[in-house]
């Protein structure tokens, strides 16, 4: 790697030398920094975020919600928000920084979106990464016959010093050597892919086997009993368990009319108490619709549209008064249309 690098931009060559699969495990992601990383390319702390993004699972909450067309710039700020105060800490330009330089490392976003990185404080010590190329050290200078220290005088022996025979600097290693440098990264590496391979395998049997749960549960009605009329259908429903009440929130739609539901255990049924229009109808041509729980009672829902951006917004559940809270979508932001 060249020397002047942006991160963001060495982190994409590690996805394209190692696999995009090592940023879902952290173990196997910090291996394969300080394997491949130049040292001094990331301090400490700012390589602790990396780490972190991908532990507490928020890289994996803004690849979910990118995937259904959330805005890149609200995903990053909201996941870097979240992300900090599970750092317990309200200082979150950080996080977003390290959401965003890993979002566009395993392809999500433009390098464009990337955030300004934080200037590190004087407490920040760059030494993250595989150790760097060595120079020689400066020739030392004669000191002279006495040396000045304070009030003090020392005497400095005249005598000539003895020198080690030289060596040569070491030379950086190639990328061959950077690959076999790091045994436990590899088997890392080696147990990703397994899993991987593993899961991918067995979500191609389950599809190719009927599932009339599933078709039954895609034209389900709405218990008009407790989430509306009898003609709405279910697009996506969420549990919710933080609180001593049980909650779901579901996305149902009655032709292009679309709400998000909150249901609430009454003696033992859900019972609805509070629904919100979302910002954008569900057309004919919407696919794909889900509602992702962030954590503290915050949502985001949302589809895509054949041919057409995607659709997505955020909200929350207020719980003391049972209410759902739409944030609604930016100024100026124009809903998909039918094709």
């Amino acid at each position: 790697m060249l020397c002047g690098v942006a991160l963001h931009d060495e982190l994409a060559e590690l996805r394209a030398a190692v696999g995009v699969h090592v940023f879902d495990d952290p173990v196997a992601f910090r291996a394969a920094f300080d394997d491949f990383i130049p040292e001094g390319s990331a301090t400490t702390g700012e390589v602790s975020l990396l780490v972190g993004a991908i532990a507490t699972g928020a890289l994996q909450r803004v690849k979910e919600q990118l995937a259904l067309g959330a805005d890149p710039e609200m995903t990053i700020a909201a996941q870097g928000e979240q992300l900090a105060r599970d750092r317990g800490t309200s200082e979150s330009s950080g996080a977003r920084w390290a959401l965003s330089a890993l979002a566009h490392a395993v392809g999500a976003v433009p390098a464009d979106v990337v955030l300004t990185r934080p200037t590190p404080g004087p407490e920040s010590i760059p030494t993250a990464g595989r150790p760097a190329v060595a120079s020689p050290p400066p020739p030392a200078a004669d000191p002279g016959a006495t040396q000045q220290i304070g009030d003090a005088t020392r005497v400095v022996s005249q005598e000539p010093l003895a020198h080690p025979p030289s060596s040569p600097p070491p030379v950086a290693p190639s990328p061959q050597e950077r690959r076999s440098r790091n045994p436990l990264l590899i088997a890392a590496v080696i147990a990703v892919a397994v899993v991987a391979v593993t899961a991918a395998a067995l979500l191609f049997l389950r599809d190719d086997e009927p599932d009339d749960t599933a078709e039954d549960r895609s034209g389900e009605s709405v218990d008009s009993g407790s989430s509306g009329s009898a003609g709405e259908q279910v697009l996506a429903e969420e549990e919710i368990t933080e609180g001593e009440v049980p909650v779901q929130v579901q996305l149902v739609h009655d032709g292009t009319d679309t709400d998000l539901v909150l249901l609430v255990e009454r003696e033992g049924e859900l019972t609805e108490v509070d629904r919100e229009p979302t910002s954008c109808p569900y057309l004919e041509s919407s696919y794909d619709a889900g509602i992702d729980h962030q954590g503290d009672l915050e949502l985001f829902w949302g589809w895509s549209n054949l041919e057409q951006d995607s659709f997505g917004e955020y909200g929350r559940v207020v719980l003391e008064i049972e209410r759902l809270e739409v944030y609604g979508v930016e100024d100026g932001f124009v809903c998909p249309t039918e094709p």
